[in-house]
């Protein structure tokens, strides 16, 4: 049951990164960021805090797992709008930064996951907790730069 939840999550997060790139084309990288991180937000609480816990609930945390999947192809829009916002002289260390400094963030959140899975007993109710980010995520959404049908700066 794991690998088929594994499978489907993976199955997801790939047509989720396949399905970004015209959305962001189409509706702009900021609201796409958006959509993304809502699902996310939503997702994962629905996932762990609740389809977790059933008692028969494989197949809603399956179908949940899905759509997280979809949603999980967000840092997709990094390889398409980081670049467009950074000129060519410093374009690949910006890149570079910017993709890489949130895995500082993300491994000390690892270990306080932990300690907070240790501590509850549980898994699911920890985990639904990571979905509180992307609520902070979209509250910085709205002061990034739209690069929607600019040339990149030289």
């Amino acid at each position: 049951i794991v690998s088929l939840a594994t499978g489907v999550l993976s199955i997801g997060t790939i047509l989720g990164c396949l399905a970004l790139p015209p959305i962001a084309e189409r509706i702009g990288r900021k609201r796409t960021l958006a959509a993304y991180f809502v699902g996310m937000m939503v997702t994962i609480p629905l996932a762990f805090a609740w389809a977790f816990y059933l008692e028969n609930g494989v197949v809603p945390f399956v179908i949940v797992l899905f759509v997280m999947g979809f949603a999980g192809g967000n840092f997709t829009v990094f390889s398409l709008w980081l670049p467009e916002q950074y000129d060519t002289r410093v374009r690949a260390t910006a890149f570079a930064f910017s993709t890489s400094v949130g895995r500082f963030l993300g491994a000390g959140v690892n270990f306080a996951l932990g300690a907070f899975v240790l501590r509850m007993g549980t898994l699911g109710v920890p985990v639904a907790w990571t979905g509180a980010a992307f609520a902070v995520g979209l509250l910085i959404i709205p002061f990034a730069l739209e690069t929607r049908g600019q040339r990149l700066p030289e």
